[in-house]
């Protein structure tokens, strides 16, 4: 559906690879009622058409309403399209909060967790309240070897180095140590199983 070509220029211009730009039979744009300014672009649901688009989900009738309309395949991906037409990713609508005002991008914040030097693996996970809203970002934290003495410590220099490559307000407000996170059979970190233990 996209294609882009990864040479020494795109490496140099872009922090973030790009997903691409969209291929001749395809169409992507951003969903209307999901727009809004995120630094200096306009973000959205990123939304395809095509012929490489299928016609819906196999006998889910109500998931394919949801997600499939004449404007295209709401795809849950979250994107901007700079003015070449380059696609670039920011995230998934279902991974994403909003905390004392701020729409957060939870996969945002594991892309700096996991940059951190301090951290060999981390994810964000939200802690609710009892009206279900956001209340307090907590970071599950497997550490890299480190000369601190205690979590105090360390926990003060991971604040300091993520506070020197995110906004404020993504920061998590703690900090949770553990020797290793859980994985769902896929391999990836079982999001949903932290989120369940945060919010007993």
């Amino acid at each position: 559906m996209t294609a882009v070509e990864i040479t020494p220029a795109v490496l140099e211009k872009y922090t973030r690879l790009p997903i691409g730009v969209a291929k001749p039979d395809t169409k992507i744009s951003l969903r209307e009622d999901s727009l809004r300014q995120e630094d200096g672009h306009t973000v959205g649901e990123l939304m395809i058409q095509g012929p490489s688009v299928s016609k819906g989900y196999l006998n889910n009738p109500e998931k394919t309403a949801k997600a499939f309309s004449q404007a295209g395949y709401a795809t849950g991906d979250l994107g901007y399209i700079d003015e070449a037409g380059m696609i670039f990713y920011r995230g998934r609508t279902d991974f994403q909060i909003k905390l004392n005002g701020y729409r957060i991008e939870l996969e945002e914040v594991n892309h700096y967790l996991n940059d951190s030097p301090l951290i060999a693996q981390g994810v964000a996970i939200p802690q609710y309240n009892r009206d279900h809203k956001v209340a307090k970002l907590l970071a599950y934290i497997v550490p890299e070897k480190h000369h601190f003495e205690s979590e105090l410590q360390l926990t003060q220099a991971i604040r300091k180095s993520l506070e020197s490559t995110m906004m404020s307000y993504m920061v998590p407000q703690r900090f949770v140590y553990r020797e290793a996170l859980p994985l769902t059979a896929n391999g990836k970190v079982a999001v949903k199983q932290l989120i369940a233990e945060v919010n007993a």
